[in-house]
């Protein structure tokens, strides 16, 4: 029941901080907008009213994809540089505005103004920073080492399977598996941010630890509570892609196209909130509940 209460809690937050995701939409159309503006001139300058774009409009053509590869064969190292340095800079950008968020939703205040926002950006920058840096070496750990080890019996199975059928099966436990532990992790370091915007702490490393105990002793409603969330989330993707797929993307329909693309984004955006939102309330049942027992 305390689970379902956190995230009919959480849900009623999201939408009372609705003016937030209008700004962290705006953050991320505007980086988008930044990073892509270069290449739509490169390719406007090229194909704007071309054979090639006229070709390409109906169906890609391997020859005509390799003059195209072959055209820009020294310009591959710019791309690479082009798309690392903006890679590291979003990181940095969710980085920040995910101190914002959560401290959006623990303040008092009903209305979320842009000059809170951007100071609880601000001020929970470095510690979410040192959260994102101890977060990468644990996925790094468990995903380039120990979920090798977790593959060993199914790799052995794929390795002496005699069809086609095995192989298909495996590849998709795999993935379940993967996808399962990559939102434990990710559960757990979201509460990790929690804990250290509702104790007003800097300690990190610290309070990761002290999570330990926190999510170990409720583990699986905190997963359930998170997974939910993700559900959610995931069907939107598949009303997202039900409805993208069919629509025309030339004319005034490429238009309708984009205004549904950036809907989805929003959606998303939202469903963001709703994650921090639903561990704060969660956060806040439980560890109340501990401070009394």
């Amino acid at each position: 029941m305390k689970t379902l209460k956190a995230f009919g809690q959480g849900f009623e937050t999201t939408n009372k901080k609705i003016r937030m995701t209008l700004y962290l939409w705006l953050a991320n159309f505007l980086f988008s907008l930044l990073v892509l503006t270069p290449f739509y001139f490169i390719l406007n300058k090229d194909f704007s009213r071309s054979l090639l774009a006229d070709q390409l409009a109906r169906g890609v053509d391997l020859l005509w994809l390799g003059d195209l590869i072959y055209k820009y064969r020294d310009f591959s190292s710019v791309l690479l540089g082009w798309f690392i340095v903006p890679g590291i800079f979003f990181l940095l950008l969710s980085v920040f505005l995910n101190g914002g968020i959560i401290g959006q939703i623990a303040s008092q205040e009903e209305k979320v103004s842009l000059s809170n926002f951007l100071a609880d950006c601000g001020k929970y920058f470095f510690r979410f920073l040192r959260v994102f840096l101890l977060s990468s070496v644990v996925f790094i750990f468990v995903f380039g080492f120990l979920f090798k080890i977790i593959s060993l019996p199914f790799d052995l199975w794929q390795k002496n399977a005699s069809t086609e059928w095995p192989l298909l099966f495996i590849s998709n436990i795999k993935l379940l598996l993967l996808i399962l532990i990559f939102s434990i992790i990710r559960m757990f370091f979201d509460y990790v941010k929690v804990r250290l915007v509702v104790e007003d702490s800097r300690k990190s490393l610290r309070t990761a630890v002290l999570n330990l105990s926190f999510i170990g002793k409720r583990f699986f409603k905190a997963w359930g509570l998170y997974l939910l969330v993700g559900l959610i989330t995931f069907i939107s993707g598949i009303v997202y892609l039900s409805v993208y797929q069919p629509l025309p993307k030339a004319g005034f329909m490429l238009f309708v196209a984009f205004v549904w693309q950036q809907a989805y984004f929003l959606a998303r955006t939202w469903a963001k909130i709703l994650f921090f939102s639903t561990e704060y309330h969660f956060f806040n049942v439980f560890s109340y509940k501990e401070s009394i027992s």
